[in-house]
């Protein structure tokens, strides 16, 4: 195991509680003497909070820590890894479910979910980065059958492929118009309601269109209709960011035949009498860059074969990112730093159940500055 002079012993860490409002307790928990193969101990600067945090203990009423996107740097690495050395600067997915989670002085990564960040990126725009960017990246490149953009003449091959993007104001629809406009995909049909000068800044006039849906569902459904046929599109691949008030329907009766909406909730089951029946539903589950494999209660499931490929296609993607952070083609989301690092993570967990986010990400700073 490769690691700096000191290593620590133990880590502050935060577990969180299904409760209402949500509650969390901080404990010290002890680090491994020795990191497994492939591991990555991060010393955590900033994490970022995601729904799944707290949506995922409501609904199994589990308490633990359900902090997963961090960024810090590298303290330790385990057997294998050749990408990281202690002190880079990293941004990480950490395992859903598995211990030494984000939301703790030390974390746990792995190699093939890890990205360097440029010195001129905060950590704390860093860690909105990993979770959700997989999740656009597996639904577009994997789902969704986009050619990803470092494979041999995908932006040729995804011109003329057009997008559907409903909550696009949502980090998860603004990260996958980021990676559809590196990937050649289009024109963009974007879908959003408040927040919306931020992502209206990455699409291009006159090709990608962006539509309020604060308009009415009547009259959103017309302008798609209408924008399609005046500019011949077949719009048959869509994402729905969101996932509430059946959301998914409305969303799918705008696809044209033979269509595919990617959804992003394993609490649904997506079997509406109203969702057209040429239109293919299918769930994202970010968890297969980890286990290769979706739980059996999960819904509208991919085939088993295709999900198999998602670690390799998880470490292809975040190298290829490293690499638009480098060129400066990719960045983080909006965010609001809530004071009190760890102290913290209940007021975000609960500022997002309550639907206070307005297009921003919550962040906590865990290292000096959250000491200050």
């Amino acid at each position: 195991m490769a690691s700096s002079n000191e290593l620590p012993v133990q880590t502050l860490s935060v577990t969180v509680h299904p409760t209402s409002p949500i509650t969390t307790t901080i404990s010290t928990v002890p680090l491994p003497e020795c990191l497994a193969p492939g591991d990555v101990l991060i010393k955590v600067e900033a994490a970022a909070s995601n729904p799944k945090d707290w949506l995922h203990l409501v609904a199994t009423g589990t308490s633990l820590n359900s902090g997963d996107d961090l960024a810090g740097i590298v303290v330790a690495v385990g057997e294998g890894v050749t990408r990281f050395k202690p002190d880079d600067r990293v941004a990480a997915f950490h395992p859903m479910g598995k211990p030494y989670g984000a939301y703790a002085e030390y974390a746990i990564a792995l190699e093939h979910t890890a990205l360097h960040i440029p010195d001129s990126m905060s950590f704390e725009e860093a860690s909105t980065i990993p979770l959700v960017s997989l999740t656009a990246g597996l639904t577009l490149f994997r789902r969704q059958g986009y050619l990803a953009p470092w494979q041999p003449g995908a932006q040729e091959k995804n011109q003329r492929k057009s997008l559907l993007v409903y909550a696009a104001t949502t980090s998860l629809g603004t990260y996958a118009i980021k990676l559809a406009k590196l990937a050649g995909i289009g024109p963009i049909v974007a879908i959003g309601g408040g927040s919306s000068d931020y992502v209206k800044g990455f699409l291009e006039t006159p090709q990608d269109a962006f539509l309020d849906y604060r308009t009415g569902l009547e009259t959103l459904r017309e302008n798609v209709k209408r924008l399609t046929e005046e500019r011949h599109l077949h719009l048959r691949n869509g994402l729905d960011a969101v996932n509430e008030h059946e959301s998914w329907v409305q969303v799918s009766q705008m696809l044209h035949g033979g269509g595919r909406l990617s959804v992003f909730s394993g609490a649904r089951k997506y079997d509406e009498q109203a969702i057209p029946k040429d239109v293919d539903i299918v769930y994202t589950f970010v968890g297969t860059a980890h286990e290769a494999k979706y739980r059996p209660s999960m819904p509208k499931q991919p085939s088993v074969e295709d999900v198999q490929g998602d670690p390799a296609f998880a470490g292809e993607f975040f190298v290829w990112l490293e690499d638009m952070l480098r060129q400066g083609k990719y960045s983080g989301h909006p965010f609001e730093v809530i004071s009190g690092g760890l102290n913290g993570v209940s007021e975000g967990l609960n500022r997002l159940r309550n639907g206070q986010a307005g297009g921003r990400k919550f962040v906590y700073q865990i290292g000096s500055k959250g000491r200050e």
